[in-house]
């Protein structure tokens, strides 16, 4: 049984060589994932998932408060609000925390000191695991602990992922709402198709935003002394990335909130294990940012330096070029509009049929 197992594991590895060889993307990829194993990458994602989770309902003590005082009496805008919630989370998880939100709108001012408290300690900890997470995986190594230096640090990277978000949404949300203004205007909303344009200009938008906050979670929380154009590239990789995730996790709570053995504990699982996933997809696009051949080969800076690299075989390049991360780009709208249409699709189809989920 030994012997046909080892030929069978060679055979394997010297089909998955030749490859290689022949792909370079597909050898950044392997080189990639090679780089976060080394920097363990799986345990690191755990400690920003713990407190990320924690995080999640200062966060909305806060987010109540905030509405409590500027949308009080704006019935439109709370409700626009609410909405944001269910959206930022997905499932039935979502729904849940949007309802605690909405019903915790009226304690304004203690809910809003509760939640700041919180907030700064239980956030401060996520960024600090976040900020020495990626120091492992950009240097080998996490700077020596240093409390004060630390949370000046970990303020600024916390404000500056909070201003990332902030324009991401206000760009997605404003620029969406511009261009269906403008489609209305020229009267390109009664052509047949009109949802794919709408839907494919909202995506674009949400993956330029996340380009920005990859952006940021590449060279601003690990203080990275690389360009911020020769990390564009990595950008583009996460923001298409999450963009999936995010259309998986919406299915994937869905799915947990409407099964009635799940329906106790099930949603927040599902959560925690979709935070996970999406801390390991973080430092994973760190790895593949870190990884490619021009930042790797820069001058005393080698993200690998800390462990020997297995021997790949020869590639002409493993960095993405600008016009390939373009293509990744446009790639991940058009995926994005069609799944997206299709998932639509089946939730209209099981709010007209309830027998289709039994």
């Amino acid at each position: 049984m030994t012997a046909p197992v080892g030929r069978a594991v060679a055979a394997a590895r010297e089909r998955l060589r030749r490859q290689r060889a022949r792909r370079p993307w597909l050898d950044h990829l392997v080189h990639a994932g090679g780089h976060y194993n080394r920097a363990q990458g799986d345990l690191l994602a755990s400690g920003v998932t713990y407190y990320v989770f924690l995080a999640l309902f200062p966060v909305l003590l806060l987010v109540a408060s905030v509405a409590g005082f500027v949308l009080r009496g704006d019935v439109v805008l709370e409700a626009q609000l609410i909405a944001s919630i269910r959206d930022a989370v997905p499932g039935t998880t979502g729904d849940q925390l949007a309802e605690q939100a909405e019903g915790a709108i009226g304690s304004s001012t203690t809910l809003g000191l509760v939640g700041l408290a919180g907030f700064l300690v239980i956030g401060l900890r996520a960024v600090d695991k976040l900020r020495a997470g990626m120091d492992v995986v950009w240097r080998g190594r996490a700077d020596p602990p240093d409390f004060l230096a630390d949370r000046v640090k970990d303020l600024g990277a916390l404000l500056g992922l909070g201003a990332a978000l902030a324009l991401s949404v206000g760009l997605t949300t404003g620029a969406t709402a511009a261009s269906s203004e403008l489609l209305g205007l020229l009267g390109l909303d009664e052509v047949p198709g009109f949802f794919l344009l709408t839907g494919a200009v909202a995506i674009a938008l949400a993956l330029v935003s996340d380009v920005l906050v990859f952006l940021w979670l590449l060279k601003g929380v690990p203080g990275n002394p690389v360009g911020v154009l020769r990390l564009v590239p990595g950008a583009v990789f996460g923001a298409v990335g999450f963009e999936l995730l995010k259309l998986a996790g919406n299915w994937y709570l869905t799915r947990i909130g409407s099964n009635i053995t799940a329906q106790a504990l099930g949603g927040f699982v599902g959560l925690i294990v979709w935070i996970n996933v999406v801390a390991r997809f973080a430092f994973y696009t760190a790895s593949w940012t870190a990884t490619i051949r021009a930042i790797e080969r820069g001058r005393g800076f080698s993200p690998a330096a800390a462990a020997p690299a297995p021997p790949a075989a020869p590639v002409a390049a493993r960095g993405l070029p600008v016009r390939r991360a373009l293509g990744l780009l446009g790639a991940g709208v058009l995926l994005g509009a069609a799944v997206g249409r299709r998932l639509g699709r089946r939730a209209r189809t099981r709010d007209d049929d309830p027998s289709a989920d039994a």
